[in-house]
């Protein structure tokens, strides 16, 4: 076993992370909400083992890993950064969001605001394509056949999955219509250097008009994976967004994007915060202090 520390310029909460939507429930994470402990089985340079990283203070997390020498450090590190996305800067968030969405800025500013991600890319977006068209056990158990099939008990590299093939993803891994949209998507990121054999990509590669040339990948999926990437000028508007709008807040989409214009680029985030902060109100969870047992 190792463990090392990642240390923040600002504040970043792991709980929040967490809890800011779905991902968690999905294989290969765990989330021990005794201890505060989120944990994710990886596949690194041929070995498989697991990251845990847990909150130390407001700018710290606490990284262990197991399965893997003191070597991979550096990746490991790297890994769990990308999960709380280590690098986004939410000054500029805090500002748009501070007249309209108050206290939805203050939960920026409190370490709030991320969304988890996987390890790399690729899982975000293959996990993406899985929640298109079914229903969230759905999803789950996709993914969960995924993680233990072709990956081998870690999330799946690109390479795998072809090797794994379109037949067995729309048999085996009950992948069905989405089959060949994985396959094709994967190949061509792989053959247009976008992503990496680990699944790793560049940001800079996936904008919005790139993301929807994939056949099967429309609006929902293309605005979902890039709010992933930091992008939050849209809101990835699916079934349930629609449903959540009409019942609690009486509205359409639509209308709700065209009052809020003043978030600007971060309308996306706006909504997501909105969603968390109901959450926590139904759970009578203090944001300020959040409770491990929320999540």
């Amino acid at each position: 076993m190792g463990e090392r520390e990642l240390s923040f310029p600002w504040p970043i909460d792991l709980g929040l992370t967490v809890a800011s939507h779905g991902w968690v429930h999905l294989e290969p994470w765990r989330w021990e909400s005794e201890t505060g402990t989120l944990l994710h089985a990886e596949r690194i340079a041929g070995w498989v083992g697991t990251i845990a990283v847990r909150q130390r203070d407001p700018r710290t997390l606490a990284v262990a890993w197991n399965g893997f020498s003191d070597d991979a450090a550096a990746e490991i590190l790297r890994r769990a950064a990308r999960w709380v996305s280590a690098e986004w800067d939410p000054a500029a968030a805090i500002v748009a969001l501070g007249a309209g969405f108050g206290d939805e800025a203050a939960l920026v500013g409190a370490g709030g605001g991320r969304l988890l991600r996987g390890s790399t890319f690729y899982e975000d977006f293959i996990k993406t394509v899985l929640t298109v068209n079914t229903s969230w056990s759905g999803t789950c158990r996709m993914t969960a056949v995924l993680v233990a099939e072709p990956g081998g008990g870690a999330f799946p590299t690109p390479d795998a999955v072809l090797d794994y093939g379109e037949e067995r993803l729309r048999q085996r891994a009950k992948l069905g219509f989405r089959a060949p949209t994985v396959v094709a998507a994967t190949r061509r990121m792989l053959d247009e250097c976008a992503i990496d054999r680990d699944g790793h990509g560049r940001p800079d590669s996936f904008d919005y008009d790139y993301l929807t040339s994939f056949k099967g990948i429309g609006p929902y999926a293309a605005a979902h994976c890039r709010m992933l990437l930091h992008d939050f000028s849209r809101i990835p508007v699916d079934s349930v967004v629609i449903a959540h709008l009409r019942q609690r807040h009486d509205t359409s989409p639509a209308e709700f994007i065209a009052a809020r214009a003043e978030c600007g680029a971060y309308l996306g985030l706006a909504y997501r915060l909105m969603r968390l902060r109901e959450k926590f109100a139904v759970a009578e969870i203090d944001l300020v202090q959040p409770s491990p047992s929320a999540y």
